[in-house]
């Protein structure tokens, strides 16, 4: 979740005030990772989720080793967060080599204080309200959750419950970022499916749908894909319209003329256009405004040493955690950025599926309807309804131009994961549900698992995991072919 300058004290008025820094990066476009990690005690009986002295163990174990401030901290303190260092179009390979370096280095350090890395995406017994019980001692975070308002409580479970990737893009221009925008919405249902590493547990019980996707539902106009998405017809107008989005965010926390965090009690709420009566429209309560809004591709700003907004990226943050995901995310994420070819030929097969963005209505009503059919799947995962086809159908002919796209580069074999997903409809979330139809199966196998696995990073689920099916299992369900 990203932080904001406190003492920013520039007044915004209007849109012309920011718009600058919403430009675009020109030919300096770059990509990163950002990675979330869940860890917990093994050796106790309910696999404890990591506390809050242990986090700051761990945090500062790791910082030291790499010798730079990677890990970061999320609201809860069973999670961690690792980002990459961003990296050009020609730099990919650095940018995942860099960001396995840091999971291994997290991963050994929790190790070596008794800790363990969730297999899953989740920590599948772990319920909101016990991961609440720990939140960080950083302001931001104790204003947000310590406790959550009454009216905040499923938000607030959204962000303890739920683990995720995120891949960052500096933009080229506000052209280039409409495009991109629009891309992943529509890819959106099929990100969220293909890199689902979900344990099949929701906070404890089953649920036979997309946990993370539920739990974002939470966020309202807050999360989602905003309205204006479909209606902006430049990126102007989409920078322009987002912009005024952040303005009217209704606020729980603003910070007043000292720097000083004030929260709001459960029910009473503010906006950055209210704030102007106060004078309190500065630049640090305008770019904290844009800090809470969690929409799936999330506009973020970009700062400078001193904690200064500089630019802009966007953010795409439906990916799940796992051994490829990452690697997977970026390759498509920023391939599509960065490779034009390939996104032209994206776009085309999504216009097949009835995603044209010439139609933005009809658009809009088979992309709500794919959200909601991944969100609830009832156990049949890419074998569901996706605009004029399926799922399944897409992905497959999706995994070809992924392919395509890194043929006969050095990045090709890690293109093996996602495709090989993409083609059987086999993702990890099925391979989880197959193997651990129960919860005492699910944290069996989270206590024992060998965390070197997470090392091949070309490794799905199903080419990992068939030497823990049991004798009974019917693993051919796991698969379309």
């Amino acid at each position: 979740m990203s932080d904001v300058n406190a003492n920013d004290q520039r007044k915004i008025n209007d849109s012309d005030d920011v718009i600058e820094t919403y430009l675009g990066a020109g030919s300096d476009m770059m990509a990163g990772i950002e990675v979330e990690l869940a860890f917990f005690d093994p050796e106790t009986p309910d696999l404890t989720p990591m506390t809050i002295p242990q986090n700051k163990v761990l945090k500062n174990a790791a910082n030291a080793e790499c010798g730079e401030d990677y890990a970061r901290n999320e609201p809860t303190s069973e999670m961690l967060e690792i980002g990459s260092h961003p990296g050009k179009p020609d730099e990919l390979k650095a940018i995942i080599a860099d960001t396995d370096h840091k999971i291994a280095c997290l991963t050994q350090k929790a190790a070596d204080i008794g800790l363990k890395r969730s297999y899953f995406q989740d920590l599948p017994n772990a319920t909101a309200e016990q991961l609440l019980q720990n939140v960080v001692d950083i302001d931001r975070y104790q204003a947000f959750f310590a406790p959550p308002r009454d009216d905040m409580k499923a938000i607030a479970a959204y962000f303890s419950v739920c683990k995720s990737n995120q891949v960052s893009v500096s933009y080229q221009d506000p052209q280039h970022l409409l495009a991109n925008i629009r891309r992943l919405y529509a890819l959106a249902p099929v990100l969220f499916m293909l890199t689902d590493n979900g344990s099949g547990f929701d906070e404890g019980v089953k649920f036979k749908g997309h946990a993370g996707m539920r739990h974002r539902a939470a966020l309202n106009d807050r999360g989602g894909c905003p309205d204006y998405v479909f209606t902006a017809k430049t990126g102007d107008e989409y920078l322009r319209a987002h912009i005024n989005h952040v303005m009217n965010n209704p606020l729980f926390v603003y910070y007043d003329e000292n720097g000083k965090l004030i929260r709001l009690p459960s029910g009473e709420w503010e906006s950055f256009e209210n704030l102007k009566n106060k004078g309190l429209n500065t630049a640090t309560n305008y770019f904290f405004a844009q800090s809470i809004l969690w929409p799936d591709v999330k506009t973020a700003a970009i700062k400078d040493e001193n904690d200064t907004v500089t630019g802009h990226r966007y953010e795409a943050r439906m990916i799940g955690v796992g051994m490829h995901q990452h690697v997977s995310a970026l390759l498509i994420i920023a391939g599509l950025a960065f490779n034009p070819l390939f996104a032209q030929k994206t776009d085309r097969l999504l216009a097949s599926f009835g995603f044209d963005w010439q139609d933005p209505d009809t658009t809009h009503k088979y992309l709500k309807a794919a959200y909601n059919n991944a969100r609830n799947h009832n156990g049949r995962f890419l074998d569901i309804p996706y605009g004029t086809g399926t799922m399944i159908e897409f992905a497959s002919a999706f995994a070809d131009l992924i392919e395509e796209a890194y043929l006969g580069t050095d990045l090709e074999s890690q293109t093996t994961a996602i495709t090989s997903i993409a083609r059987t409809g086999c993702t990890d979330a099925k391979v989880n549900a197959t193997l651990f139809d129960t919860l005492d199966k699910a944290l069996e196998f989270q206590r024992n698992y060998d965390p070197a696995l997470f090392s091949e990073t070309t490794n799905t689920a199903h080419t990992h995991m068939k030497q823990y099916a049991q004798k009974d299992t019917d693993w051919s369900v796991c698969c379309t072919t």
